[in-house]
């Protein structure tokens, strides 16, 4: 691979901005929903309007109970793309880096609460060394699994699956076995012409 062709770093943050954007359009279109539904019931139009505020406050400012007993760290924002690694960070500014010729599966999961799953191979060569259970998450079902919450990323989930499929080893697998008939070949500025079918001979009458 050129060093032109080496993939660069890229990470991803958690947006403020976009955390403003999305609130500044689900909490009126809640209010507009709420006030359509009061009037629909013959109520006052303001009854019960500040229940979506409510709402947001309570799933805000909340701790949810996301851990396993035995987890010691959740997976955050942000996450770091290099060409050796991929980075997860981790509380009190632990990071872990994991190569990517280690990572046996890494997707995207989620749609309206999204997470990136990450499966290292062998949990010994990660820096540092992956235990048991000990980045463990929601939804986690495997001991060295990893879940990285995606809410409100920034740049978004599409760039992030497009960094993901070039960066990975089946990325490379993938384009080596595509099949050569999809591709149209190109010699010298002239199409390569597909060998002609000789055609049945029509029977005369």
């Amino acid at each position: 691979m050129n060093p032109v062709d080496e993939p660069f770093t890229i990470e991803f943050r958690r947006s403020v901005g976009r955390e403003i954007a999305q609130l500044a359009i689900a909490l009126p279109a809640l209010a507009a929903a709420g006030v359509t539904i009061n009037l629909a019931a013959g109520d006052t139009w303001w009854d019960g309007l500040w229940m979506p505020f409510l709402w947001f406050l309570i799933f805000r400012f909340s701790v949810r109970p996301v851990r396993p007993w035995a987890s010691g760290h959740q997976a955050r924002l942000p996450l770091r793309l290099t060409g050796e690694h991929l980075e997860v960070a981790g509380p009190d500014g632990r990071t872990l880096a994991i190569e990517w010729s280690n990572i046996s599966r890494a997707e995207i999961r989620g749609r309206w609460i999204a997470f990136l799953v990450v499966d290292p191979a062998d949990p010994d060569p990660t820096r540092p060394p992956l235990k048991r259970w000990e980045w463990a998450g929601h939804g986690q079902s495997r001991p060295y699994e990893i879940f990285v919450p995606l809410t409100y990323m920034s740049p978004g989930r599409d760039l992030l699956r497009r960094e993901l499929a070039q960066r990975l080893p089946d990325a490379e697998t993938e384009h080596r076995h595509e099949p050569v008939a999809a591709a149209v070949l190109v010699s010298g500025g002239a199409e390569s012409e597909s060998p002609e079918v000789p055609r049945p001979a029509t029977p005369k009458l």
